[in-house]
């Protein structure tokens, strides 16, 4: 192997070592892989009061939180969730629902407007308003209720958003990163 091929490959090797770091670096939050599924959407239980008991995965943006004797309780409206259980604030709303934890949480920890997405059961359907209008506000029990940053949720797309590129030619091997906040 000829010297400007030694130098390629070393160059190709720093490139992808410092790509992978970078990577590693930006990756802000967590992937939800849960047992639930969100083709069931908290409208379809709220129009028809069907699907109780089946598990159920949804997120969307924190509207108000209550302490109750025995669990808290966070009123959610409802987004459709990308393949990381993100909340796609972007994208059209999937209905209020309200998570039910069995326990005490300190509703100081999630402040209004977080998005926040939960896996877990759905348990039945509360009738209350939304306005003047009745409404059925479908209940999800769950353990767990996961807060995103903020720059995570917005648009179809999970941010940061990393591009890598590597072509070759005459004149050796050569790359780029673009990395999108």
């Amino acid at each position: 192997m000829g010297r400007s091929a030694v130098l390629s490959v070393r160059y190709l090797s720093i490139f992808t070592i410092c790509s992978l770091l970078l990577a590693a670096g930006c990756a802000s939050d967590v992937c939800l892989r849960a047992g639930g599924t969100s083709s069931i959407t908290p409208s379809m239980v709220s129009a028809t009061g069907d699907h109780i008991g089946k598990p159920a995965q949804w997120g969307g943006i924190l509207l108000e939180t209550h302490h109750l004797k025995d669990h808290t309780e966070f009123e959610i409206i409802g987004y459709p969730l990308d393949n990381c259980g993100r909340p796609r604030t972007g994208s059209a709303q999937t209905g209020r629902f309200i998570i039910v934890h069995p326990g005490f949480l300190d509703t100081t920890d999630y402040p209004l407007g977080r998005a926040v997405s939960a896996t877990g059961r759905i348990t039945g359907v509360r009738k209350g308003r939304l306005g003047d209008a009745d409404y059925g506000f479908p209940l999800l029990e769950s353990y767990k209720v996961h807060q995103w940053s903020d720059q995570s949720t917005h648009g179809d797309y999970s941010r940061p958003w990393i591009n890598l590129g590597i072509g070759g030619g005459d004149h050796g091997v050569f790359g780029g990163v673009g990395v999108v906040f």
